[in-house]
């Protein structure tokens, strides 16, 4: 029978692990396996700019230049969140089987 994909959806390589831990989808809450959920790591600021603003001036610690503490976060989302929220998007039928990895930034080699 045909696959759809060469990992068929799954991180999990073939006669490795019976089972995966499911996660809680970020956005729905359904449950996922975790090697098929789309993660996410998201790094955003706890409070707004103007909010941000007021406590630098308020306080001695954030006002003398020590940055504010950052929010760290890893979201997964199911398939169906994932492609609802544009995380991820359909692609082709000759691309499907394609692994994506990020894109690595070229950097020209440093001159001596």
């Amino acid at each position: 029978m045909t696959t759809k994909r060469r990992n068929h959806g799954r991180a999990k390589p073939p006669h490795s692990r019976g089972r995966v831990k499911p996660v809680h989808c970020f956005n729905c809450g359904r449950l996922t396996p975790k090697d098929k959920a789309v993660g996410r790591f998201v790094v955003r600021r706890m409070l707004d700019a103007a909010s941000a603003r007021d406590v630098a001036e308020a306080s001695p610690v954030y006002g003398a230049g020590f940055p504010m503490p950052k929010l760290y976060m890893k979201q997964r989302f199911c398939i169906a969140c994932a492609i609802h929220s544009r995380t991820v998007r359909a692609r082709p039928v000759e691309k499907r089987k394609i692994r994506h990895t990020c894109k690595v930034p070229y950097r020209p080699a440093a001159k001596k």
